[in-house]
């Protein structure tokens, strides 16, 4: 069987309760040197869905990068989510890895021949940004998928610092 993408893992991501101390917990232990936090990120019924319906919840968003790789992390806020609930199944810990696949598409129309449905998806138009969620299978966790625009890859790299 074909690897269902290809390339290195894009990103880390950590659900969090305290998105501060995390900041700091990986400036400090990581060395990320700056965040871009997004706090109370609204994510609606028009553009995102949970579990297959209309979702509607709130998250604060922190993006840096150790090194090349970027870090995620990721506090519920309101609203229940795929992040809301691993924090309460789970407690704080990885949550995901994500990859940005050449076709997002057919990666996921893939992914779904697979038997590994979407459990979350959503698009920030403004930003130029598509993701979908897949259960990570035994290993726990889970696999996002990400259409990033060329705006929003740019902005990206604008965070690394060596």
């Amino acid at each position: 069987m074909t690897p269902l993408v290809s390339g290195p893992i894009f990103q880390i991501c950590w659900v969090v309760a305290d998105i501060t101390a995390a900041e700091q917990e990986f400036s400090e232990k990581w060395g990320v040197q700056r965040w871009l936090r997004m706090p109370d990120l609204h994510f609606g019924p028009e553009t995102t869905t949970y579990r297959g319906r209309p979702a509607d919840y709130t998250a604060h968003i922190s993006l840096g990068y150790a090194g090349t790789q970027q870090i995620e992390l990721i506090q519920p806020v309101s609203g229940l989510s795929l992040y809301s609930e691993f924090l309460d199944t789970h407690g704080v810990g990885v949550h995901h890895v994500a990859f940005v696949p050449d076709d997002y598409d057919e990666t996921l129309s893939e992914a779904a021949r697979r038997g590994m449905p979407v459990l979350q998806q959503g698009r920030i138009a403004d930003a130029g940004m598509e993701f979908a969620y897949v259960d990570g299978g035994p290993m726990g966790g889970y696999v996002e998928f990400m259409k990033l625009s060329p705006e929003i890859r740019l902005m990206f790299d604008s965070l690394i610092t060596y």
